[in-house]
């Protein structure tokens, strides 16, 4: 299969590729991951959400699935908890706000907030979130360690920033396994549902990206807290968590 070019993390292309998969993105997500995204998104909300946040971004939202895991647990625990869902796709936001008109109430407290947002730059103010979170999605910013900074500076001090994100199994019967369908089975079945290369990207971006102690650094810097990692399915995916201690200003960083 033709790779995306070697500009791949350009924004007008990566914001091309969600585009032209957007109609069976979701789809494709639930059926390639055996629907195990969707107890993944739900672990993260329990983790970050466990004792309810006031104000929770869920950053490259996509479809906005993440952000409905935390309106379905804030609702579960009777928080209210006011959720922003961003992404800088229009298509991927109008599934997302679908979605959330058509789930409003019942196990939700309130439907998140739709918004199109780049997250290299967030439309707004310093420390105003508790928890901001993002899903499957650092990869795909053209540059994650400034990514991270920007979603540590809408971030309150004391609030806490989480990236769930694909790693690399460490047990090396898994890694060969999963191995196999990642690599050899996953995107052969992406470009016979999509007749795009997304899937094709989607590999070649979590073998390029940092995992483990590599990544928890880069999130460390960004945050100035340490962070916790929580290994799931044998560690084909991981949560990190870190709590926000350094107050970041624009750009500049105040201790």
């Amino acid at each position: 299969m033709a790779s995306i070019n070697r500009h791949s993390k350009q924004p007008a292309v990566i914001r091309g590729m969600f585009h032209s998969i957007s109609p069976v993105y979701d789809f494709l997500n639930h059926m390639l991951s055996m629907n195990m995204d969707r107890r993944w998104r739900a672990f993260a909300a329990r983790v970050v959400c466990g004792a309810g946040k006031g104000r929770v971004l869920d950053a490259c939202s996509g479809t906005g699935d993440l952000a409905l895991a935390v309106a379905r647990r804030a609702g579960r625990i009777g928080a209210k908890t006011f959720i922003v869902a961003a992404d800088f796709t229009p298509s991927m936001m109008a599934l997302a706000r679908r979605k959330f008109e058509s789930v409003n109430g019942g196990a939700m407290s309130v439907a998140p907030l739709p918004l199109i947002a780049d997250t290299m730059r967030l439309p707004f103010a310093d420390s105003c979130f508790d928890a901001v979170m993002v899903g499957f999605g650092i990869r795909n910013v053209a540059d994650a360690r400034a990514g991270l900074e920007e979603m540590a500076r809408v971030c309150r001090r004391g609030g806490r920033v989480a990236v769930l994100e694909f790693s690399h199994p460490r047990n090396p019967v898994v890694a060969r396994v999963y191995g196999f369908y990642f690599r050899r089975v996953l995107p052969v079945v992406g470009w016979l549902m999509t007749r795009r290369h997304a899937y094709g990207y989607l590999v070649r971006s979590v073998d390029d990206f940092p995992d483990g102690e590599a990544f928890s650094a880069m999130l460390a810097q960004a945050t100035g807290g340490q962070v916790a990692r929580y290994p799931l399915t044998f560690g084909i995916v991981t949560l990190y968590v870190a709590g926000v201690e350094t107050t970041i200003t624009g750009k500049r960083r105040v201790i």
